[in-house]
């Protein structure tokens, strides 16, 4: 007779991120949860993904974004960072 055991093991993580560039008077926060916007560019340098996979997320509205008057589109640091804990959770190691 042989006896089989399934362990489950659960982890649960906080993250803060610190983001010193800062230029006067330029800081802008999402208007749905107050949280520090970055472009797509150092939102994906700063996860260490490539840009296009940002585009992917706001494309599929699930991370907040805006577009500034330059053309250039800012995403909500703090949602970003949700929807990619959130695939890091839910994927199969």
């Amino acid at each position: 007779m042989e006896i089989k055991r399934n362990f489950e093991i659960v982890i649960a993580t906080n993250r803060r991120y610190v983001i010193r560039q800062y230029t006067p008077g330029k800081e802008i926060v999402c208007a749905k949860c107050g949280e520090a916007m970055l472009t797509t560019e150092q939102s994906a340098n700063f996860f260490g993904i490539k840009q296009r996979r940002v585009f992917q997320i706001i494309e599929t509205d699930a991370a907040h974004f805006t577009e500034a008057e330059a053309g250039a589109t800012l995403v909500c640091l703090a949602s970003l960072a949700a929807v990619l804990d959130g695939e890091l959770r839910g994927s199969t190691v």
